[in-house]
């Protein structure tokens, strides 16, 4: 088939794949292995057999389709299920207690997923896991579909599994691989689930958490629109969606409200928050040339800043006038007033740059640093979860989010953030596109780095590691 424009047609219409011509050689080489195991006739009998068959069009998406999936995989979400989101599920006045929550995995693949939640439930709530929660699993291929039901893996898929898990729930086989218990399978329900079809499988209305994860990936924005409307639906009033963690930005698109916990990303259908407060619109400009240059005595400020002259440098700053100040001088006035002592001035500051620039990183940064002062946590831990988000390699960010997890005693998550401050420390030079900060620090990069190793041997010391 030298043109496959007919395949991508009838694949982005009926399973929602998009495939560019970026992506030929992968088409064709899937395309080929599916005539030679279906004995079709050349590429156009294959094509006419595509039209017809359904299993076989799944069969031919999920080749097209990674379906790299490993037990416990991107953890955090697991926590954040059982930690926050179940509790926070049973703690509402759901008229029928003894209704089951439900949870979907859409795009399950070969089962780790809704068996990891499986198990994590059974870890939070014990033996009442059975009867509190009913998870349903969904893919396009009967035949992945049938591996997951028969919950059988390879040792590499435990590659993320605490061994006292596995060994709690797996019995290995003569053929090197392992036996999931059967009560474990027998808390997940399979079924063919295309994401794309009109009508989704009947009873599969009113879920209260359903994840999403890793499969948007695969979607143009159009199809991710469209697909994220239906699962919507599907949720309850106040329901959860968790989408994996690189597709949080490709699925903020307004349909769901986005909310954030100690770091985790997640949505939900509750009503949407209302927009952010903007600053004032700019006055007109004078007719007369202004008797200043805003960016030059920004440079000034900033100069002085960093020779500790910050009284000087907040004077310099004063004389921009309010209309003309931008972000960037904001992000300055906000962490010099934090490093004089004035902790309301410098949170005020922070708002007025986030109200322009929602994602501004040193505005998050230093409102986190506020928050904390002031004793408010968990909007510490929001702002650096936002600030993690738009810049991954700030070294910044990890460390004092470590440091908040510390003071607070959450070991684990604090030896996470240590471990990843460490490495972006040691990168020597710093990764690209790594933000540099506004002030030097009084520490170099290696005092720094040894002093996130001394607190990860001090929690390690702990269990946490």
């Amino acid at each position: 088939m030298n043109d496959l424009a007919p395949l991508r047609t009838l694949i982005k219409e009926r399973i929602g794949l998009h495939f560019d011509a970026a992506s030929e050689t992968t088409l064709r080489e899937a395309l080929a292995r599916r005539i030679a195991h279906t004995a079709s006739d050349g590429p156009a009998a294959y094509l006419a057999r595509l039209r017809a068959d359904e299993a076989e069009l799944m069969a031919l998406g999920s080749l097209l389709t990674i379906n790299e999936t490993y037990f416990y995989r991107e953890a955090q979400h697991l926590e954040l299920l059982t930690d926050h989101l179940i509790p926070t599920l049973r703690a509402r006045d759901r008229g029928h207690p003894e209704t089951p929550l439900r949870i979907l995995s859409a795009g399950c693949s070969s089962g780790e997923e809704p068996y990891s939640i499986a198990i994590a439930l059974e870890q939070r709530l014990g033996a009442e896991a059975a009867a509190a929660v009913r998870i349903s699993a969904g893919d396009l291929d009967p035949e992945v579909l049938e591996r997951a039901r028969a919950g059988r893996y390879g040792a590499f898929t435990f590659r993320a599994l605490d061994p006292a898990l596995r060994a709690r729930h797996f019995t290995a086989l003569d053929n090197g691989q392992h036996q999931l218990a059967a009560a474990i399978r027998a808390r997940v329900d399979f079924l063919a689930l295309n994401l794309l079809a009109r009508d989704y499988p009947p009873g599969l209305q009113g879920q209260d958490v359903i994840f999403y994860r890793n499969v948007s990936i695969y979607f143009d924005p159009p199809t991710r629109a469209q697909v994220l409307a239906q699962l919507a639906r599907l949720l309850n009033p106040g329901g959860f969606l968790i989408v994996g963690v690189a597709e949080t930005l490709a699925n903020d698109i307004g349909l769901l409200r986005q909310h954030v916990h100690r770091g985790t990303f997640y949505f939900s259908n509750a009503p949407l928050a209302p927009p952010a407060r903007t600053v004032d619109p700019p006055r007109p400009a004078p007719r007369t040339p202004p008797p200043l240059d805003p960016a030059r005595r920004y440079a000034e400020a900033l100069e002085l800043a960093r020779a500790e002259r910050y009284t000087e440098a907040l004077t310099r700053l004063a004389t921009i006038p309010l209309e003309r100040r931008s972000v960037a001088v904001l992000e300055l006035r906000a962490l010099l007033e934090f490093e004089t002592g004035a902790i309301a001035a410098a949170r005020a500051s922070c708002e007025q740059a986030l109200a322009s620039d929602p994602w501004s990183l040193e505005a998050l940064l230093v409102s986190a640093r506020c928050a904390r002062r002031q004793g408010r946590a968990q909007a510490a831990s929001t702002q650096l979860a936002r600030a993690i988000y738009v810049q991954p390699e700030c070294w910044r960010a990890h460390y004092q989010l470590a440091e908040l997890h510390r003071a607070e005693g959450a070991a684990a998550p604090a030896a996470r953030e240590y471990r990843i401050a460490r490495n972006l420390l040691a990168a020597e030079p710093p990764p690209p596109g790594a933000p540099r900060p506004l002030l030097p620090s009084a520490l170099s990069r290696r005092d720094l780095r040894l002093i996130c190793e001394r607190h990860l041997a001090r929690l390690a010391a702990l269990g946490a590691d």
